[in-house]
């Protein structure tokens, strides 16, 4: 390379190395300079270039770093240390595509050089271009005949179909994969157990489960030895299995179990391949009584030499619950015998365990009705406790513990009122207090025993909030705030505990306190995958209560993450091939495309444009700025709809409800439809704004044309206005079309979800009030300005009911929404749970619904600005009245009005945080010294740190509401013709 042709390796290194130093410590500008004096003295040092580009990059000077990469890429270099700065300029940029480039350059250079062509393959990995790094990948086998390489060319004909949509092409890319490892296995060339997984993995693809077995059986089977032990034999049951070999597939089930009892995927698949046995009629005897003898063995065996193994214990309660669920229900107590004494056993040996519950929680609709009383009874005996009944060591709370779950499991406590609620709530709190000194040695990352009886309790605090009235003795008001009082506590103490914090959200969240939700999600220390599996949580729900600065820390983050999906994906793809994990690579792309496809990633990008484009913005010319950064195509919808996953953990909170009043997937569906729905609405309302704010320009661009131009007989630019207004009319008809679509959601209240489930879909909400039909409303405004604007007549193509209608139905918007904002409670103790949530949304959904109008005005302002100009000017030579089309003044008259009303939505906002803000400032000088909860288990002090948050939370919503709201209002005001 020029740049290095006389200069020794040495000598180049020792020069670069500062410049790597300050960009490692973060020291763009320091990094700039090293290498301006690196150029000086050697002017065509490629690597220092590329160098000086990487930093002006992260300085945010893009377009001179590109410049500078672009000069270096003329020059083709094919050293290791510009290439390697290179790939890292092209990934900070998000243009894997471009480092291909780079490498395929730097290989037609020198086409023997194995390193380069090993890169290059990598960059394909990157991008996902299987065929190109089949192709590569033979092309290194040829320069170098090593078996790694070959099997990347085997494995990226294994990626082209699990790429392929054509199931011929899949069916072609897989059988000369198969050919190819074949032809190795033939010539006995075979080295590694990597290659013998990749070769059963394409056998698995074509569904060939006799040829793998037989892989299984032969020679290849010994290279097999870095995996777990059991590898092989399960990969047989597997395989026996798919070829509806179930007597074949049980016996393997059967030794396993032999060999692992403790392994519980080993009882269940066992089970279901003797079901499915029995169900084929082959043989005569019922292979149901052979493995209920087995089981029951394995039962005795452990009983008598009472080893600590679990499974075999539980191998007969998942039999039975199998036939029942198969309807054999009269055949349980045959072939398991009494499974109340199974149970009572079970819990004898291991109610002392965490895991206790959650082992038998499927098992519990197995126990008779009529037996459950003296079942829960047997379990009370065998609790150790003391003359005051509290727990003498961690065994017994965990005994006590699994005795309480059970009673709630069972339905025993199905039937309380909200004051038996909270008597036993409370009783568990006591609890909780008197057993704390047995977990005092713990170290804070641990998980008290103790810290179920808190969850347990505040379980039960909220199903007494749910069934509160005004003929209950209890106080929700109270009550809400005891649980928040006491769930704080619990996590100062046991601060690992997420199960706490999960909690203590739902409570912040039902008082619509967001911000004081804000301060435990924090502290949950959520990263990476667990922002799309838990973002759930609040990113949302802090949108909806006007909490903006909190909902933009959570987008920001949320969106990183996935933002940088590719980039972090890329890296275990690559480690996947160099050291020849190949099996995992579907995997890593699978997930990958989960990711991608993330219902929660969708919908929070969607939130975050429309908040940049309704929030902040306060004229005209700052909306043309937002939207130059936005990827918003208005003519494509490049939501990939069929392939949306909801990623969310909705079943990560614990819950002890018997399991026909927990979340079930129906609900799951449901909720993932109205979602879904919901997204559908925003990205048309997206592309709308987008379709808009094109209309607008393109008519101006029209506008300028025919000035420059008045003898042309075609305008440049004509016909993209002209596909604008085409555009702009499909989609306000889509969205109008959707929305009448979403008809069942405004006609039916949100539906009750279990606790340990998401809230309710939003759309339930949204859809109840006038948003997107004012919103419609005001594009047929928009377009029929438009159509104005083009028609020679003036005003013929004018309606004037267009904008009168618009006019009163946001008249009637803004206020209606006035009750909303009265309805908001502010002082504590007087906030009821699930009132404030849905007035704060209600003010949310106005503020971003002015805020679209404000964009869809200001473009019918851009549009009429240049007419209003010309009429003036044009009557002003002529000496004669001005005659304004009629559009016009009907447009400012409606612009005045709308002013004048959001001036008093404004006023009525701000006096509002004024009022809320001094209250608080008032609460918090006092010490809340008002409150009283009348409760023994909390006190003063511990209540005021909980009185401070969600006040202090309502404060600085309606700080950021009255904020966005006086930006429209700077907005409309700024488009007085």
């Amino acid at each position: 390379m020029a740049g290095r042709a006389h200069v020794d390796d040495s000598v180049i290194e020792r020069r670069l190395r500062p410049i790597y130093e300050w960009l490692d410590t973060g020291n763009n500008k320091k990094a700039v300079q090293e290498a301006d004096k690196v150029l000086r003295k050697q002017a065509t040092l490629h690597c220092a270039r590329v160098l000086k580009g990487l930093a002006l990059l992260r300085m945010s000077r893009r377009e001179e770093c590109e410049n500078l990469i672009s000069a270096v890429i003329k020059d083709r270099p094919t050293d290791e240390a510009t290439l390697q700065a290179l790939t890292i300029c092209f990934r900070e940029m998000h243009q894997p595509d471009q480092i291909c480039r780079v490498y395929e350059m730097a290989v037609k250079t020198e086409p023997s050089n194995e390193e380069l062509l090993s890169h290059l393959f990598m960059a394909y990995v990157r991008i996902g271009d299987y065929k190109n790094q089949q192709q590569t990948a033979m092309k290194l086998y040829k320069l170098k005949p090593k078996n790694p390489y070959y099997f990347w060319a085997v494995m990226s004909y294994v990626m082209q179909a699990h790429k392929s949509g054509d199931p011929k092409g899949k069916e072609v890319s897989l059988l000369l994969a198969e050919r190819m490892v074949n032809n190795f296995v033939k010539d006995g060339k075979i080295e590694a157990e990597a290659e013998v997984m990749t070769y059963l993995h394409i056998l698995e693809t074509q569904g060939k489960y006799a040829e793998a077995l037989g892989v299984l059986d032969g020679p290849l089977a010994e290279k097999v030895v870095h995996q777990p032990q059991n590898f092989l034999a399960l990969k047989r049951a597997t395989y026996h299995s798919k070829l509806g070999q179930w007597e074949a597939a049980a016996s393997v089930y059967k030794n396993l179990i032999s060999e692992e009892p403790d392994n519980w995927q080993h009882y269940v698949e066992y089970i279901q391949m003797l079901m499915k046995l029995r169900d084929s009629d082959r043989g005569v005897d019922d292979p149901l009584v052979e493995a209920a003898a087995f089981l029951c063995n394995l039962k005795q065996k452990t009983v008598v030499e009472k080893t600590r193994n679990r499974g075999p214990l539980l191998g007969l309660l998942q039999l039975a619950l199998v036939l029942e669920r198969e309807g054999m229900s009269d055949q349980i107590s045959e072939l398991c015998g009494d499974l109340v004494e199974i149970l009572h056993l079970y819990i004898e040996g291991y109610g002392d365990k965490m895991c206790c519950y959650g082992d038998i929680v499927n098992f519990l609709p197995l126990v008779p009705k009529d037996r459950i009383s003296l079942f829960l009874n047997q379990i009370k005996d065998i609790i150790h406790l003391n003359e005051e009944s509290i727990p003498l060591n961690v065994e017994a709370i965990y005994r006590n513990l699994c005795w309480l779950q059970l009673r709630r499991a069972l339905g025993e406590q199905e039937n309380l009122n909200p004051l038996q609620h909270t008597e036993f709530s409370d009783s568990l709190v006591k609890l909780y207090n008197q057993t704390l000194h047995l977990s005092s040695h713990m170290a804070d990352t641990d998980i008290r025993p103790g810290d179920a009886y808190l969850i347990l309790a505040a379980h039960s605090y909220l199903k007494a909030v749910s069934k509160c009235d005004v003929s209950t003795d209890v106080d929700s008001r109270q009550v809400i705030l005891r649980i928040a009082a006491i769930l704080e506590h619990g996590i100062e103490i046991s601060k690992a505990n997420f199960q706490l914090k999960l909690l203590l959200i739902k409570v912040y969240n039902s008082l619509g306190a967001t911000d004081a939700s804000h301060t435990v999600y924090e502290k949950c220390d959520l990263k990476h995958i667990q922002l799309d599996t838990l973002g759930h949580v609040l990113a949302l729900q802090a949108l909806d209560s006007a909490n903006y600065s909190v909902s933009a820390e959570i987008f920001s983050s949320t969106l990183k993450f996935f933002m940088a999906n590719y980039k972090d994906t890329s890296d275990p793809l690559i480690s996947s091939y160099k050291y020849g994990s190949l099996t995992r690579i579907p995997e890593f792309v699978e997930f990958r495309e989960r990711l991608n496809n993330s219902l929660h990633f969708a919908m929070v990008t969607a939130e975050q444009m429309l908040m940049d484009l309704t929030l902040d913005i306060s004229s005209h010319s700052q909306l043309g700025e937002a939207l130059q950064q936005m990827d918003i195509d208005p003519a494509t919808d490049k939501t990939n709809w069929e392939e949306l996953c909801d990623n969310r953990d909705l079943r990560v909170m614990n819950t002890w409800e018997p399991l026909s009043r927990c979340l079930q997937e129906s609900d799951i569906k449901a909720i993932t439809t109205a979602d879904i729905s919901m997204l559908k609405l925003r990205n048309i309302m997206l592309r709308l704004v987008g379709a808009a704010s094109r209309l607008s320009y393109s008519k101006m661009s029209n506008d300028q044309a025919s000035a420059n131009k008045e003898n042309s007989e075609c305008v440049n630019g004509e016909a993209s206005s002209s596909e604008d207004a085409t555009l702009l009319a499909d989609l306000t008809a889509r969205l109008e079309q959707e929305y009448e679509d979403c008809n069942r959601y405004r006609t039916c209240k949100s539906p009750q979800l279990p606790l340990q489930g998401p809230d309710p879909s939003r759309i339930y909400l949204y859809t109840s009030g006038s948003y997107i039909p004012i919103l419609v409303r005001h594009a047929r405004v928009l377009h029929q300005v438009h159509k104005c604007s083009n028609d020679s007549a003036g005003n013929e193509s004018w309606s004037s009911e267009v904008i009168k209608e618009a006019r009163e139905e946001v008249e009637e918007l803004i206020t209606s929404h006035l009750q909303h904002l009265d309805a908001l409670q502010t002082v504590i103790p007087n906030i009821f749970p699930g009132v404030n949530p849905p007035a704060f949304a209600h003010l949310h959904h106005l503020a971003q619904t002015l805020g679209i109008i404000a964009v869809l005005l200001g473009c019918c302002f851009t549009i009429l600005k240049p007419i209003k100009a010309t009429v003036t000017k044009k009557n002003k030579k002529r000496k004669e009245p001005v005659i304004m089309p009629e559009v016009i003044p009907q447009f400012a008259s409606y612009i005045a009005s709308l002013t004048s009303h959001l001036q008093k939505l404004e006023k009525v906002t701000a006096e509002k945080y004024k009022s809320v803000k001094s209250a608080t400032e008032e609460n918090i000088q006092k010490g809340y010294s008002s409150v009283d909860i009348n409760s023994s288990l909390t006190s003063h002090s511990s209540i005021k740190p909980v009185c401070e948050k969600v006040e202090l939370s309502y404060v600085k919503s309606l700080e950021r509401l009255s904020f966005s709201i006086g930006n429209k209002l700077k907005y409309i005001s700024s488009l007085k013709l």
